[in-house]
This record gives C-alpha cells, structure tokens and sequence, in this order.
C-alpha cells in the first residue's frame, strides 16, 4: 500500500505545470531509496525540522526522488525533467540519501543536506536559502 500511495503522489505533483514550480521559491528535493541507511537517518530529521520549524509555512516545495526500483526511478525521472532540474538528476547517478536545495527560478544549486544535518541545521539552512532567494 505504501508503494501505491507514493506513486499516486509522484503522479499528482506531475500534474503540476513549470509554472506552478517556479511559485516556490526553493525546492528540497530529496534522493531516496528505502533501502538506504543516510536515508533513514535523515527522514525523521526533515520530518522534525518541517514540524518544530514550520517549514510548510515557507516558500518551500518539498520533493522526494524514490530511487528505490525501476519504476520509482523511472516516475522520479519524469518528475526531475517537468520541474526543470533533469540535468541535476542525470548527473546524480543513482545516489541517495541526500537533499537537494534548489533555486526554483534558475535551478541552481543553494545547498546540500546530509545525514550530518541534525533538524535545526536542516531548518537554519532552508531557512537561510528562501531569505537569499
């Protein structure tokens, strides 16, 4: 059912036209496999900062890449290509277990956030990007 669930929402951000993802001002896009160990370091890290810091409430579109099976891969890909950033995808190679800050409006690289990253790191440094943009 989880497997269901994430590709039904893979499909609904699709939908998305360019536009709609260039009203953020930064995008976290998160490299993910569940069977990836930084992975499962940083998600409950991302899922505190976004909670205890409100990130929600910022100019933030939060995306995961499921890097997981062929499918995942296949449907992130897509996703990468419509939001602008497939180079940035081709050039990651299959990594995971990191996340991405990205200028949404020229898809530059602001940052990166790692396993290293406890939650007030995570929300200082997205905090400290959407000023900047």
């Amino acid at each position: 059912m989880k497997k269901i669930v994430a590709f039904v929402g893979l499909i609904s951000i699709a939908l998305f036209s360019a536009t709609a993802f260039a009203q953020t001002a930064v995008h976290a896009v998160k490299f993910h496999a569940d069977w990836c160990g930084s992975c499962k370091t940083i998600a409950p890290q991302l899922e505190k900062a976004r909670g205890k810091h409100a990130l929600d409430d910022l100019n933030v579109l939060f995306v995961t890449l499921d890097l997981t099976n062929e499918t995942t891969r296949n449907q992130s890909a897509m996703m990468a290509n419509a939001m602008g950033i497939g180079e940035l995808y081709k050039e990651n190679n299959g990594k995971t277990g990191y996340i991405v800050l990205i200028n949404s409006k020229t898809g530059e690289s602001l940052g990166k956030i790692t396993k290293k990253h406890n939650a007030d790191d995570i929300a200082a440094l997205i905090k400290e990007k959407v000023k900047e943009v």
